[in-house]
């Protein structure tokens, strides 16, 4: 008995610590639970969201550009896109294989799209399809079992809906590159609906039109693909951005050069708005938008006539006998007799060379006037030979050669005005007086945008006041002409002249562009027209095969109406052989368009 007693209290002893031993080991169980649940709850939540909760970057809806008339030139479509998560886990040529298979792709498309995940570098997600059909998006969704990692979401892309009229000024946007990305914010730049401005007023304005990105908190799955959006915050679309340009009458322009190589500027002559700024031939912006195809790049760079040049600002011809008016003005500066006559026999003796009139007949005698009127080569040889180049130099710097305008958009170029240094420093030649006289008829190296001569023809019709080009519209536009018109750049006298001379050149027989007249009273137009040699040679002097490939650029410059001046333009045809035959045509009938004529016949 005393041995079963014994036996109890060991029992009951072991008992009791075994118990306090359980007990502690629930307390400390519970103290554990309490700990995580209470004091690590907002740790461990977050960290669970974390995993379950992703948030998405959102880009917002780029700013639409409108012209001056609030036409949109731009769109922003909704469409499905048909996104791919990477994983490093997954194999990826299964995958496609699978869609191709759904979607009946090419070769050529698998190819395309393995291409892509290989260029993903550090990229999670990228889009395979940017544009889903509804069949497409069908055919996936009913599979979408076999393709893991695959999911389809709404998006945003770009478009522009007049691709051939707007593409030069307009520009694009496109995939950032690699640079880009590096230098900016990675998440934004690499989400499959961002885009950033590669061109034009897209690039220029690139920030205030991409606005300011919003961000989607989305419950994910186990391979972090969305299954719904949980909240949101808001986004804030780019600015709305309005341009000067005529959407119509771009539309007009750019169909009437469309067979040319040429460009087009109209400007108004006191607010400097840019109406009509037309490069011919175009090019279809909306297929850079999703990165550009090696097809279409190649097509592009290998046409001859440069659908990429940006022909208004940076295209560089010689302004042939529109330069003449640059002579005309200096020499009256310099007190210049206008009424001065100098007989035209077909050329101009130089020592022992000959420079040629385009007549080879001759003018006969000439005042200053009718010397503009018929562009006569040998009155303005005489005068540049009398005058010398520095003081023809500086006019035309003072007009605007040589300078660069800046109208928001990049890769405008400020031409050439040849100087002595320059000539020596190029060449390490002397400035000689043929130099002088090649430069009088703008030829040699004096070198002008398209642009450039729509400004300086603007100056010298709303009577010399230095207004700047605009594009994109802005409150300066209608203060510039009145806070300028107190400093004139010449006489208004010798403007007179000079614009008389003009009148001449388009409504008086003998006129180099009479033939192109506009014949409506009040409507008519003044201009001057030039030929730019391509190469220096006189045309008998060529064979068939040079005349083809060499024939001169035509060149007019206007301003209309000539008693009201409102609008000045200018129009280059590269080897349009003549700016009478090829360039002014093209002037009557914008000018024809522009002041409401056309409404009027029919």
């Amino acid at each position: 008995m005393l041995r079963d007693i014994r036996k109890n209290k060991i029992f009951n002893r072991r008992t009791l610590i075994l118990g306090a031993g359980q007990s502690a080991l629930a307390g400390i169980l519970v103290l554990r639970l309490g700990y995580l649940q209470i004091w690590k709850h907002e740790e461990y939540s977050i960290q669970s969201d974390s995993n379950r909760i992703k948030p998405i970057i959102n880009p917002a809806p780029r700013g639409m550009v409108f012209d001056r008339n609030g036409i949109s030139l731009t769109k922003n479509d909704s469409n499905f896109r048909l996104l791919l998560y990477l994983d490093k886990k997954r194999n990826f040529s299964d995958i496609i294989e699978k869609l191709s298979q759904i979607l009946d792709l090419s070769e050529e498309g698998k190819s395309i799209f393995l291409a892509k995940i290989k260029n993903a570098r550090r990229k999670n997600i990228i889009s395979l399809i940017d544009n889903l059909g509804w069949d497409d998006l069908a055919r996936i969704e009913t599979n979408s079992h076999l393709l893991p990692g695959i999911s389809i979401e709404s998006g945003i892309i770009r478009r522009y809906p007049y691709p051939q009229e707007t593409a030069h000024f307009l520009g694009y946007v496109s995939l950032p590159s690699e640079k880009e990305i590096d230098d900016n914010e990675q998440a934004l730049f690499m989400h499959p609906d961002f885009r950033i401005g590669k061109f034009g007023i897209e690039k220029s304005f690139d920030e205030v039109l991409r606005g300011k990105y919003g961000v989607k908190y989305v419950e994910v799955n186990v391979k972090e693909i969305p299954l719904r959006t949980l909240s949101t915050k808001q986004y804030s679309e780019g600015s709305r951005i309005n341009l000067s340009i005529d959407f119509p009458l771009q539309k007009f322009a750019t169909e009437r050069i469309k067979d040319d190589v040429a460009s087009v500027v109209v400007m108004d002559v006191k607010t400097g708005e840019i109406l009509v700024y037309a490069s011919s031939p175009s090019f279809d912006p909306n297929n850079f938008v999703e990165g550009v195809s090696k097809d279409y790049w190649k097509q592009l760079n290998d046409d001859p006539k440069k659908p990429l040049s940006n022909k208004p600002i940076s295209a560089l011809y010689p302004p042939g006998s529109t330069f003449k008016l640059m002579v005309a003005l200096a020499a009256l500066e310099n007190k210049f007799n206008p009424a001065t006559r100098v007989y035209c026999s077909g050329s101009y003796q130089l020592g022992k060379r000959t420079f040629h009139c385009w007549k080879e007949e001759g003018h006969g005698s000439l005042d200053l006037v009718s010397a503009i009127m018929h562009s006569c080569n040998t009155y303005f040889f005489t005068v540049a030979n009398q005058l010398g180049h520095e003081k023809i130099l500086e006019m035309a710097k003072r007009f605007g050669y040589g300078s660069k305008p800046d109208i928001s958009i990049h890769g405008a170029k400020s031409g050439l005005i040849p100087s002595e240094e320059w000539k020596q420093k190029i060449f390490n030649q002397p400035w000689v007086k043929g130099d002088t006289l090649n430069t009088a008829i703008g030829q040699g190296n004096v070198l002008a945008t398209p642009l450039q001569m729509a400004v300086i023809t603007a100056r010298i019709a709303n009577g010399g006041i230095p207004i700047k080009p605009y594009l994109v519209k802005n409150q300066n536009i209608f203060k510039q002409y009145d806070e300028l018109k107190s400093e004139p750049l010449v006489n208004s006298s010798y403007l007179k002249l000079v614009q008389e001379g003009m009148r001449r050149v388009v409504n008086e027989a003998g006129g180099t562009a009479y033939g192109k007249r506009i014949e409506v009273k009040g409507y008519e137009m003044a201009g001057k027209t030039g030929t730019s040699q391509v190469i220096s040679k006189r045309e008998k002097e060529m064979s068939s095969a040079e005349k083809e490939a060499n024939a001169n650029h035509a060149i007019f410059v206007g301003y209309a109406p000539v008693d009201n001046p409102k609008y000045a333009i200018s129009v280059v045809v590269e080897h349009g052989k003549s700016g009478s035959m090829a360039a002014a045509p093209i002037a009557k009938d914008i000018f024809t368009e522009l002041q409401g004529l056309n409404k009027i016949k029919s």
